[in-house]
């Protein structure tokens, strides 16, 4: 277990911050009835353990996929927190990607979870994708915006992403477990009115919002605005610092931005393999 410690004001619970741990740590922590526990993988991956003691994974990248495929500017600076093997190890109720990009469909991490039985989600070039991987197909679920899908301890929801001509099919995820919603925004620019779509009548307990500014991602100022739009209580930035050719961002501009435009939000600066109990 992590240490309790006040944050603006708010209790937050955070994880170890012994990386060697991670897998220990995910498996050993017991979710409270209407308490939700996010760890971050690094890039824009996430873990989320519901109160079942199932973990829903949202674009985890723990290989250097990108830098096999795309060369030393796409390389990994720093190692993953957790690997494919220690993955598997975890009881998965579902694994989602937001879109086909090899930092978020790590096709050498999914081909050493072929042989396991939990569902794959994702747009339908990525499902696509996936099949060509190996994947079963009784594993592979189509999302698309609007769409979703409802598993016995949780609900996932597809909203808007505009990443452009680059993964024209990218969508945002919003998982909601009991009384807890977490939105995950994928790679996107900021289209206002589609946020304000997105979040309509929703209550979200954490907005993770890309900071990089490349490859038509908000930089951090943009994501600060998303964070004043949809009002969350906490925000985190994402996608950046680990890949030098898809970099970018500055997390303690975010966090100042959400500060002064978001008084309500508390700015979460996750580290890799950290822990934020909702």
């Amino acid at each position: 277990m992590g240490q309790v410690v006040q944050d603006s004001g708010r209790e937050v619970e955070r994880g170890s911050l012994s990386m060697n741990s991670l897998l220990c740590e995910i498996q050993g922590l017991t979710v409270d009835p209407g308490r939700l526990a996010v760890w971050s993988l690094g890039q824009a991956g996430y873990a989320c353990k519901l109160p079942t003691g199932r973990v829903v994974l949202i674009d985890p990248y723990v290989t250097d996929y990108c830098g096999r495929q795309l060369g030393s500017a796409f390389k990994r600076l720093y190692p993953s927190p957790i690997g494919p093997g220690e993955l598997a190890r975890l009881p998965i109720a579902a694994y989602l990607m937001t879109h086909h990009h090899e930092d978020h469909l790590d096709a050498d991490c999914i081909r050493e979870l072929l042989e396991e039985d939990f569902p794959f989600y994702g747009p339908p070039e990525t499902v696509r994708r996936l099949r060509e991987l190996g994947v079963d197909e009784k594993r592979c679920h189509s999302l698309a915006e609007g769409g979703g899908a409802t598993l016995r301890d949780c609900a996932i929801r597809a909203v808007h992403a505009d990443h452009g001509e680059l993964a024209p099919d990218a969508i945002g995820i919003i998982i909601q477990s009991e009384r807890k919603i977490v939105y995950h925004m994928g790679d996107t620019c900021l289209r206002e009115e589609r946020l304000r779509d997105s979040v309509a009548d929703t209550r979200v307990d954490l907005l993770i919002a890309p900071i990089n500014g490349k490859y038509g991602n908000m930089n951090e100022v943009e994501a600060a605005r998303a964070v004043q739009i949809a009002n969350p209580a906490f925000a985190a930035p994402c996608h950046f610092w680990l890949l030098p050719g898809n970099s970018g961002g500055d997390p303690l501009r975010f966090m100042e931005a959400v500060t002064e435009w978001a008084p309500r939000t508390t700015p979460f600066l996750f580290r890799q393999g950290e822990m934020l109990l909702l």
